[in-house]
């Protein structure tokens, strides 16, 4: 993978070296095996590319085809390359010398603008055609890489991370107050509702499945990728189901375990990753290699406080499929000294922006690092799975069932699904009225606005736009086709993409999702909902098509729950005075009051004096660490630029 970076003067400017090698020299923070820089005219292109896969040893980038006036500068592992290599006509003894940019460049010169609907992976690149004076960018389907740009004084820049665009004479701090207000709104994890948008008001970004061409008639987006488009796939038996399920998952988990090292994975307790890491072990013993497995448990204090049916520690299931592949070596990662307050200045940095994913995000750090100190090029996970392999929500199909007016086909799924889970008659009117109740009567979730500024909540219409996107109900329970349409359009694409891609580049190890494969969602999300949900059962194709492949024990069990991160309350707890005075002590800035409701954080620290498992709400404990986490950026960007520091203040946040 690659950082990629570059501009284009629009009114045909000789671009600036000064400026382009100001921009590429951001980029060493991070380790590189080559970093290029190309100016042609009013072009400038660069790369600072990390070696992953074998292809991309040969990589050259930028690179330039005088013949064809094509220049190219990419981030990209392209996955369906044997398809492209024989769709070109490259001879096979050649195969192993193309590398992933030359068959970007084929594919624009075959499909144009329409390339990206053929390629296949985890992609950001940049095609500029003399030409047709025209510049040429996508990001793949998924948003796997980051894409950032800016627009302004007849100058379009982009680069994979932030920093560099913020060194472009054009481009200062301002800070976005829409995005900020979203990210405090929000009550998840997720940093935006508009991934258009980003933390500053100069930079946007490139939406996930989405094209843009720029020239000097501005800039023209598409998007190129829908498969809720596509029409319901129809076997005659359940088998068949399988067997193309099974075909499309190895061959999605196959083309992403291509690295020059070590193959890791991220792997729990669950059926996603286990499934990964099955089949990837399966696959790289035929290659006579192992697969390094990583999977954090809780710190050797941890006292156990999860209700029956829950567990913190997941290694009997790990154990299981360890020895059920027999070519997994494990490391237990249990992140001994950290917690969610300890790397706050590194998080930062990293990510370039405030963040919110405060249980999970240092031994996520630890998994990462470890898996670079052990030579790993690519670390595999199965972050999306539960949307795709192990889709299957009772609700949801009841749902759809009753939408579609199916009552006796739904009348039978309630009490089968009672009669598995030992449910009574009351148990069973309470489902009931949750499935239909909360459908027409949507509860207002209570964490919605709930520490955020309330003139910065109205100058910006947080209540009703996340409101439309969903955020701002809970629970809501979707029909099977909403719940694709929101998983979709959702943000959490760029969400997770941003943290993947940044963490990447810091550690040179590709994180690698086969669960996220183009080809896989296609086919899942193409599937009759009774495949996932039948006769009460959930997740049912998964656990039908890998038997014999996933050890029974991870595939059948529906009695426990690994739930990680259960430790992250106690690894605080030592600390929660100071951090409270910490959170106390930014209080007192103005420009953190202009974004928080402070006497409401204040209420929220009342509430929490002491730390008790099973009573302290962690969405509260989340919300304060974010606003210590915001409260520090802002301060970090003070330090940064001096009295020079511009944060933006919207007039509507100063009305009443």
């Amino acid at each position: 993978m690659s950082a990629i970076c570059g501009f284009v003067n629009l009114n045909g400017q000789p671009a600036s070296t000064e400026i382009g090698s100001a921009m590429i020299g951001k980029l060493k923070i991070y380790p590189a095996d080559s970093s290029e820089k190309l100016f042609m005219n009013q072009i400038f292109l660069g790369c600072h590319h990390q070696v992953v896969t074998p292809e991309s040893k040969l990589e050259r980038l930028p690179f330039a085809e005088h013949a064809t006036g094509l220049s190219i500068t990419a981030d990209a592992i392209i996955d369906n390359r044997q398809e492209l290599l024989q769709l070109f006509d490259i001879p096979e003894k050649q195969w192993s010398t193309q590398t992933d940019s030359q068959l970007i460049l084929q594919a624009y010169k075959k499909w144009g603008t329409n390339c990206p609907v053929h390629l296949f992976g985890d992609y950001a690149f940049v095609i500029w055609d003399s030409n047709k004076q025209e510049l040429f960018c996508a990001r793949d389907h998924v948003g796997k890489r980051t894409f950032y740009f800016t627009y302004q004084a007849n100058m379009y820049a982009f680069c994979t991370v932030m920093k560099p665009l913020l060194a472009l004479p054009t481009v200062d701090k301002t800070l976005n107050d829409q995005w900020l207000a979203d990210f405090l709104a929000i009550n998840t994890v997720s940093h935006e509702i508009d991934y258009h948008h980003t933390v500053y008001k100069n930079i946007a970004q490139l939406a996930p499945a989405h094209s843009m061409v720029v020239s000097s008639n501005g800039l023209h987006k598409q998007k190129y990728w829908d498969p809720l488009a596509l029409p319901e796939i129809r076997f005659k038996t359940e088998s068949e189901y399988h067997a193309a399920f099974r075909e499309i998952f190895s061959e999605a988990v196959r083309c992403r375990i291509r690295s020059v090292d070590s193959v890791g994975i991220m792997l729990s307790g669950g059926l996603d990753s286990g499934a990964v890491a099955c089949v990837s072990a399966a696959q790289l013993n035929q290659q006579k290699k192992r697969l390094l497995a990583y999977s954090s448990i809780p710190m050797k204090e941890y006292v156990e406080y999860l209700p029956p049916g829950y567990i913190s520690d997941e290694r009997a299931y790990i154990e299981v499929v360890s020895k059920h592949c027999g070519n997994i070596d494990v490391t237990y990662c249990r992140t001994e000294g950290r917690n969610s307050v300890s790397d706050i200045e590194k998080f930062l940095s990293l990510m370039e922006q405030p963040y919110k994913i405060v249980e999970n995000f240092f031994w996520l750090d630890n998994i990462i690092d470890t898996a670079a100190k052990d030579k790993c090029s690519v670390i595999l996970t199965g972050q999306f799975g539960n949307s795709t392999i192990s889709y299957g929500d009772f609700y949801t199909h009841a749902c759809t069932l009753y939408k579609q007016g199916r009552l006796i086909s739904l009348y039978k799924e309630i009490t089968a699904y009672c009669r598995l889970r030992g449910l009574s008659r009351k148990k069973f009117t309470k489902l009931i009225l949750k499935l239909f109740l909360f459908r027409l009567y949507p509860m207002q979730n209570p964490y919605i606005n709930a520490l955020i500024n309330p003139k910065l909540a109205r100058c910006y219409n947080t209540s009703r736009r996340l409101k439309k996107v969903g955020y701002a109900s809970s629970p809501q329970i979707y029909t099977l086709s909403e719940y694709r349409r929101l998983i979709l359009n959702s943000p959490a694409f760029s969400h997770i993409g941003a943290i993947e891609t940044k963490m990447s580049l810091a550690y040179g190890i590709a994180q690698r999702d086969p669960t996220r494969d183009k080809r896989l969602i296609e086919f899942c999300f193409r599937l009759p909902g009774s495949l996932y949900v039948n006769e009460g059962q959930e997740r049912l194709l998964i656990r039908r098509a890998l038997q014999g492949i996933l050890p029974d024990k991870v595939r059948l069990n529906m009695k426990e729950r690994g739930i990680q991160s259960a430790d992250w309350l106690q690894r605080i707890s030592p600390i929660w005075s100071e951090i409270q005075g910490n959170i106390l002590e930014k209080l007192s800035s103005a420009r953190l009051q202009s974004y928080v409701d402070v006497t409401q954080v204040k209420q929220t620290l009342k509430h929490n004096q002491v730390l008790i498992p099973n009573e302290t709400n962690p969405l509260d404990i989340r919300y304060l660490l974010v606003i210590n986490i915001l409260g520090r950026y802002l301060e970090t960007l003070e330090e940064e630029a001096g009295k020079d520091v511009i944060i933006s203040r919207s007039n509507g946040i100063n009305q009443s």
